[in-house]
């Protein structure tokens, strides 16, 4: 089996969608907790994340290539709110570190984006062991 190294920029780089999305993603909301529900079907998940951006008119939409997903730009309706700028975030994450960035906490189920650089994380800020639960704005 061959090992595929992707070079992961640094999350804060997609901050603040990023973190907009690990937001709303605590607080359960529905629309970001569906694309979630829709793993491991990359493709369903991928079309509920568009459904979203395209219903409120974002611009990013992400596109399966041969080697994984990319994120493509279309015409943007300006003040989408927050649900489109936490989708975007995950758009985002997901076109640079792929799916597997995008999980559930091992205790509660929480959905959660895993930052690591070894994509090692198992849970939400709440269950980090070692840790104090993360700021959530």
């Amino acid at each position: 089996m061959t090992r595929k190294h992707v070079i992961v920029p640094p999350f804060r780089d997609l901050d603040p969608a990023l973190e907009i999305a690990e937001r709303l993603l605590a607080q359960g909301n529905p629309w970001l907790a569906g694309v979630v529900s829709a793993l491991p079907d990359e493709p369903a998940a991928a079309d509920r994340l568009n459904r979203i951006l395209a219903g409120n008119g974002a611009a990013p939409r992400l596109v399966e290539s041969g080697t994984g997903w990319r994120l493509v730009h279309v015409t943007a309706r300006p003040g989408c709110g927050d649900l489109v700028a936490g989708a975007s975030g995950l758009a985002e994450l997901v076109a640079f570190g792929g799916w597997r960035r995008i999980k559930r906490c091992a205790v509660c189920e929480q959905a959660f984006c895993d930052r690591t650089a070894g994509c090692s994380r198992r849970w939400c800020a709440g269950h980090r062991p070692h840790a104090g639960p993360r700021a959530v704005l």
